[in-house]
């Protein structure tokens, strides 16, 4: 049995990283923050049970960053568990609750010299209970960061972390005593075959956290979260990040705010209107029981029950952009003109297989 709960998305103001300790003082400033934002929102009379960090929270958002240089991003390397999760360790002991986070350019010992974006969960007991790396990026993030997609080493990511279960290595959820969670990382969330994979591995609850404006004012933000509680009968929780701080103390907005907490039936719980000129949060009660029995149901609007699973798999027979591209070595520098190159191939391919049609101009 499953109590209600609470839970907490915050939107912190961000503070980019100019050296590797930075992060760690991040980490504490919005534990601190979270003290606050968890007695407020327990006023509904609910315990909170998670609290969810958007991506870039802990690190900012990269600026004047060394592109390609393999050793700036070493340089500017995590590891998971380490400082920054054991400070959000000691939070969740104390708040006796979850929390959910993200951290750039993390490196793994099973593939030394690749560096990941790592979504994590710590539980009540400060332990570090669920890793999920980032599965789809824009060609920027690459570029920029130097991280490694698991579909860039597929084969041996799917046997070492999924002992070859690709369901359980590229989409696993943690199982815990208030619900299944799965996270989604920033760009991810324009895919619904991400929100999907989390779902079919038992995902009740999806944490979809960050994206950059023009797409949060554009309206996608808000559309992708809802169908992705909607068509996987999911809670959504969907935290932004809050505006940067320069080092004189301005500060500018990327990304547009409005965090939301979206039902199964696709409808917004609550959000946050606009943005923010500091850390803010944003909570609702939860109701895994109920959602549960919901999903149990035998109606119209029960979608996994009518999967034909044959015919989907039709759609992704050919491939269109291939695995593999770093199992012999290690990514080189030119990420940003090696992935302009290889989409605007896979375009060309796309147009001879009929799939899209040239304008005629």
């Amino acid at each position: 049995m499953v109590d209600p709960y609470a839970v907490v998305a915050i939107s912190p103001r961000i503070v980019t990283m100019k050296k590797r300790e930075d992060a760690l003082e991040s980490a504490k400033r919005i534990c601190d923050f979270m003290d606050p934002a968890v007695q407020v929102a327990a006023t509904e009379g609910a315990p909170v049970k998670l609290i969810v960090l958007p991506e870039m929270a802990i690190q900012g958002m990269p600026m004047d960053f060394p592109a390609g240089n393999r050793a700036a991003h070493e340089a500017f390397a995590l590891d998971i568990p380490g400082p920054e999760t054991e400070v959000l360790a000691q939070k969740a002991r104390q708040l006796n609750t979850y929390i959910a986070a993200e951290l750039l350019m993390v490196r793994d010992p099973d593939f030394p010299g690749h560096l990941f974006n790592v979504a994590f969960i710590i539980s009540p007991e400060g332990e570090v209970v669920y890793k999920r790396a980032k599965a789809t990026s824009d060609a920027y993030e690459g570029g920029a960061l130097g991280t490694t997609n698991p579909h860039d080493i597929y084969d041996e990511w799917v046997e070492k972390k999924g002992n070859g279960n690709a369901l359980d290595a590229i989409f696993p959820v943690a199982k815990t005593e208030i619900g299944n969670i799965g996270y989604i990382i920033c760009h991810e969330g324009a895919y619904p075959e991400i929100s999907r994979g989390l779902a079919m591995n038992g995902a009740e609850i999806i944490i979809r956290s960050t994206l950059i404006d023009p797409q949060v004012s554009h309206g996608m933000w808000e559309l992708q979260n809802r169908a992705h509680a909607m068509f996987n009968q999911v809670y959504v929780i969907s935290p932004n990040l809050g505006p940067q701080m320069n080092d004189d103390g301005h500060m500018f907005d990327l990304f547009g705010g409005r965090s939301m907490i979206v039902d199964n039936k696709g409808r917004i719980v609550t959000r946050q209107e606009g943005v923010i000129p500091g850390d803010s949060f944003i909570s609702t009660v939860v109701d895994i029981e109920a959602l549960r029995r919901n999903r149990m149901l035998n109606g119209v609007t029960n979608w996994f029950k009518d999967l034909r699973t044959e015919q989907y798999a039709a759609i992704y027979e050919k491939p269109i952009y291939e695995k593999n591209q770093y199992a012999k070595e290690l990514p080189q520098e030119g990420w940003l003109a090696r992935e302009a190159a290889r989409c605007g191939d896979n375009i060309e391919q796309l147009v001879a297989r009929g799939i899209l049609t040239p304008p005629s101009a």
